[in-house]
């Protein structure tokens, strides 16, 4: 007798139709729970502050840490993905944050909560991988375009659910766990997750796999970590010796990764990032940009939410509404960014940066003239517009940089990216946090708090005007290659 579910286990189930979009849709919680998490946690920043009398430092890494662990393993849990079955490191990885999730919300100290943060990292980074590659391997065409299309709107989705559903759960301290509701909500989720791909998600391994590279993961994990400890931590010991000894240490260990990197390709191993793919220069001057305006992005939400909360005394539930406007906005930009590239191409992107200068502008103006007297409602225009120009950039300045290179490096190349853009919210929230601290804590008042938003957004507006400019390079040389390409060649007799 068949057992239950041996229908929906088939083969024949798996490879319909129904059986497809349902495997995806179960493995797409991956990237739900990643980016629904890494956003409600800044909402709860303050509460958990002040219940587990974290410092500031402490608050920077309960973001940071958790980033930082899931850049270091990203690339490595996608291949595990490709050795070992991507249902399975799905499921593992499921699991290990559903695990973590709970262990967060029965955190007694800021210490704990930290360490279990970065765990929540590290498992999320074997489970978010599997979502891309599963997309690869079960559709083509116009229905991988669909299935792409889904995945960037869950993540408008996750940014609205982590802000909404955050400023919730804190503000009606549900069965009075307060901030760690938060946590909690993850493991119904996780689990129902696991359950259904038991059911509708078919195994799937790479039958040309790559290695592990353990040294790779290890070299550049210690790297990130002597860069971005002392700049969070140091700041609080006035940035004493060993800070700058740390980083100094890290720029060796980035070294030494660099070379074991190259000598490991040319022994013919299977480096953990592929060197060749930085002799495109227009991918190099790409991944900067990133690394700069996803710098920004991460901060943002972290030094708004404290200033809102603590410097004008908006509640979770307030600052919950405001943060919707922008990822409202951001939906709406993200998907109509299509039909704007085919009118005017490269300039959607230089348009959503200059819509992010004048948002960044506003949010430095605003609290410098107000000096925080102002109701908090105030910033959903200021935010709404932000999240346009947010919109029309990031998802165009990830598709240019992919397209500086082949399709055969494809996929190392988005592996690359996306490890850039974890390390970019690990350093946003380390540097830019640690800006606004300097700042915010010299009077715990609105003024102080106006001072270091403005500071922290002048830093953001930087960020962005470099990224402009690299991105501008980048324009120029495509120009050009397109020019030399259709020059009409003239013959010259001898």
């Amino acid at each position: 007798m068949a057992s239950p579910g041996s229908a929906l286990r088939s083969p024949d189930f798996h490879g319909s139709d129904l059986g497809r979009w349902l495997g995806f849709f179960v493995i797409l919680s991956a990237t739900l729970l990643s980016v629904l998490d890494f956003l409600i946690v800044n909402i709860a920043l303050p509460s958990i502050q002040a219940d587990l009398r974290a410092s500031d430092a402490q608050v920077q890494f309960l973001v940071a840490g958790y980033g930082l662990a899931f850049a270091v393993f990203l690339i490595t849990g996608g291949r595990m993905g490709d050795i070992y079955g991507r249902r399975t490191m799905f499921q593992v990885g499921m699991l290990g944050f559903t695990l973590a999730s709970a262990l967060c919300g029965f955190a007694q100290s800021a210490n704990q909560l930290v360490l279990f943060r970065v765990i929540q990292g590290l498992v999320a980074a074997f489970m978010a991988p599997q979502v891309l590659a599963t997309v690869q391997v079960t559709f083509e065409g116009r229905e991988r375009d669909k299935a792409t299309g889904i995945i960037g709107a869950t993540v408008g989705v996750g940014s609205f659910l982590g802000n909404v559903l955050g400023g919730y759960l804190v503000g009606a301290d549900l069965f009075g766990l307060g901030w760690r509701s938060i946590f909690f909500v993850n493991v119904p989720i996780g689990i129902l997750a696991i359950a259904l791909s038991f059911f509708f998600v078919p195994e799937s391994k790479s039958p040309s796999a790559k290695k592990l590279d353990i040294p790779g993961a290890l070299l550049s994990g210690t790297a990130l970590f002597l860069l971005i400890f002392p700049i969070a931590e140091g700041r609080e010991h006035n940035f004493p010796l060993w800070a700058f000894a740390m980083m100094g240490a890290s720029a060796f260990m980035f070294w030494l990764f660099v070379r074991y990197q190259n000598l490991l390709a040319k022994r013919g191993g299977s480096p953990l990032v592929d060197m060749e793919l930085f002799r495109s220069a227009g991918y190099a001057r790409g991944l900067g940009a990133i690394l700069l305006l996803f710098s920004g992005i991460s901060s943002f939400s972290l030094t708004l939410t404290l200033f809102l909360q603590k410097g004008l005394g908006a509640t979770p539930q307030d600052v919950g509404k405001i943060f919707a406007a922008l990822s409202i906005s951001f939906l709406i930009a993200s998907l109509g960014a299509v039909k704007l590239v085919a009118r005017i191409g490269n300039k959607t992107l230089l348009l959503g940066l200059a819509m992010m200068q004048i948002g960044q502008i506003a949010l430095i103006v605003i609290p410098l003239y107000t000096q925080g007297q102002l109701s908090p409602f105030w910033f959903v225009p200021v935010l709404f517009f932000y999240g346009l120009g947010q919109g029309l950039s990031v998802p165009q300045i990830i598709r240019q940089t992919l397209n500086a290179v082949g399709n055969q490096n494809a996929g190392a190349a988005a592996g690359v990216l996306n490890t850039t853009q974890q390390v970019a919210f690990s350093l946003g929230i380390s540097v830019v946090g640690s800006v606004f601290f300097a700042f915010a804590e010299n009077g715990d008042s609105a003024q102080s708090y106006s001072y270091g938003l403005a500071a922290a957004f002048a830093c953001n507006f930087v960020f962005v005007l470099v990224a402009r400019l690299l991105l501008a390079r980048n324009f120029r040389k495509e120009a050009s290659a397109q020019e030399a390409e259709s020059a009409p060649i003239v013959a010259i007799e001898a």
